[in-house]
């Protein structure tokens, strides 16, 4: 999964570091690729239907319910994002996933930029926090992309603090 990492210039409040994991199918790849499916499934039971085994025809109904509610969560979730905002005393994490979003403040002086190393296969967590409350950002990212946003995040909030 790749990720955009944006720096937003400084734009009179600071500098502003997007994170989007990278979604390569759009609403209408989703309806193209839903309604081909549709098309396949459907011309296969209606004439498995016709020889006789119709107890197809529900499956694929339910085949082709899932995976729209897959398709629908994908869409919901198209939006994703993680934005670090950074200026002369504030950093701020917002979290945006699905409807809803979370907003963490961290005093700059104190704010830190942690990268725990995974287990075995587990991937790494990027944690931004001070005074023992850290959030966790970047989660969709991989590994190469979310050691580079730590090191760039890091740089940006120790420079000129306070």
């Amino acid at each position: 999964m790749d990720a955009r990492i944006t720096p937003e210039g400084d734009t009179g409040e600071g500098l502003q570091v997007v994170v989007r994991p990278n979604r390569t199918l759009t609403l209408r790849g989703m309806t193209v690729l839903f309604a081909g499916l549709t098309l396949v499934v459907l011309t296969i039971g209606v004439g498995f239907a016709l020889a006789g085994a119709w107890p197809v025809l529900p499956f694929a109904g339910l085949e082709l319910a899932l995976v729209g509610a897959v398709l629908y969560r994908l869409f919901r979730h198209a939006d994703d994002h993680d934005r670090v905002l950074v200026d002369r005393e504030r950093v701020t994490v917002i979290r945006h996933r699905g409807r809803r979003e979370w907003r963490d403040e961290f005093q700059r002086y104190w704010t830190r930029v942690t990268l725990e190393r995974g287990r075995g296969w587990y991937p790494s967590r990027l944690k931004v926090g001070s005074h023992g409350r850290f959030v966790v950002i970047a989660a969709g990212v991989n590994e190469k992309e979310r050691e580079s946003l730590s090191a760039t995040l890091g740089n940006i909030i120790s420079q000129n603090r306070g």
